[in-house]
């Protein structure tokens, strides 16, 4: 199962990293302009740029970096035996981040702070909900790793 659902994760968080790769071309994919783009991504208060081609990058890197640990974690982590002790720590980080950004993405306090469309129907019906998604993989990955609380006091003592 954690096979399933990690190649599955590691699947989605590859197609996110690939649009964020396609947006720091330049590319406006799948929108028409870039304030299209901007609305639906950022969705601040009278946005029309969107951030930085390097801010896409590095989201995209780190886009990528969690998909290599789905992908790890769903039974692969053979073809790398060094990255084993890191595994169960990087998991439980990873589900952080996703469960925490799901969570406060729903917050009314978030979206009166990004209140644009459609960025705000987006984040209700897509990145909220795929963040939660994408947190309980990484719990559920993480503990299915054999001996995953035994590895993590192994890193911090």
């Amino acid at each position: 199962m954690a096979d399933i659902v990690g190649n599955g994760l590691a699947i989605l968080l590859a197609c996110v990293d690939g649009l964020y790769l396609v947006w720091s071309a330049g590319v406006t994919f799948p929108f028409s302009n870039e304030q299209a783009l901007a609305r639906s991504l950022i969705g601040r208060r009278g946005i029309t740029r969107v951030p930085s081609r390097a801010a896409f990058v590095y989201l995209s890197v780190l886009f990528f970096a969690a998909a290599m640990a789905a992908f790890l974690m769903g039974g692969y982590s053979e073809a790398v035996p060094r990255s084993k002790p890191f595994l169960a720590p990087v998991g439980l980080l990873l589900a952080l981040v996703f469960l925490g950004r799901g969570v406060a993405g729903v917050l009314p306090a978030f979206e009166r702070a990004a209140p644009e469309q459609p960025y705000l129907s987006l984040n209700r019906r897509l990145y909220s909900p795929l963040c939660v998604f994408a947190g309980i993989g990484f719990l559920f990955l993480t503990l299915m790793l054999p001996n995953w609380s035994a590895r993590f006091s192994q890193l911090f003592g």
